[in-house]
């Protein structure tokens, strides 16, 4: 069985709730706003800094050297998008506190196991280009935000998705890990799940406990 089968195979059940729990539901499901989607990608943004700035950091390692994958930065597009939709509020926005330890484990990541911050990029990067087109759709049509706030799911540098994401799998069966290693892949992968449920269902609280 190879490493992404296995990640496929003990990770599913978070994947799955990690889409279809929270605030991600309650915007699939029309219930959200333009305001509250603002927020969602407020902290979305810092998820993405953390990310991207760990693989800069540790492009030369042996294993992160491969997902060094400028295409799919999201963070300088998520910032255009902010700026649009909020303008001078997003100098008065605080991230959540799920936000907050998502961070503070990249860190410990970068710290300790750089090679884990694969996990992070495979979770966040891979769905995005999955999950793009559906949801450019489901903003512009139920929420009213226009392309100026949109280029978060711009993916104009890769010409074949399909493709792309097959050999991005590659890459990742690719990786020379040892058995404990892999484990901990998979484990971290699991843990990617955990955060994103975690930020989804705290913004789902704090905007819509009432």
């Amino acid at each position: 069985m190879d490493l992404l089968t296995k990640i496929r195979k003990n990770t599913g059940t978070l994947h799955s709730a990690a889409e279809h729990s929270g605030f991600i539901k309650r915007i699939v499901d029309g219930n959200a706003s333009k305001e509250s989607y603002a927020e969602y990608l407020f902290n979305l943004s810092a998820m993405y800094k953390a990310i991207e700035d760990t693989i800069d950091k540790n492009s030369s390692n042996e294993i992160v050297k491969d997902f060094v994958t400028k295409e799919l930065y999201k963070y300088e597009l998520i910032q255009k998008d902010l700026e649009f939709l909020l303008g001078d509020k997003l100098n008065t926005m605080e991230l959540l506190p799920s936000t907050l330890s998502f961070i503070e484990r990249i860190n410990e990541i970068d710290n300790s196991s750089p090679e884990l911050i694969v996990a992070y990029a495979y979770t966040r990067f891979i769905a995005d280009l999955f999950g793009g087109r559906t949801f450019i759709a489901l903003l512009s049509v139920n929420y009213g935000v226009p392309k100026e706030g949109l280029n978060y799911y711009n993916c104009d540098g890769i010409k074949d998705i399909r493709s792309y994401v097959m050999n991005y799998g590659a890459k990742i069966n690719n990786m020379n890990l040892t058995e404990e290693q892999e484990s901990k892949l998979i484990n971290e992968v699991n843990n990617a799940y955990i955060y994103n449920l975690a930020i989804s269902c705290e913004l789902e609280a704090k905007l819509y406990s009432n």
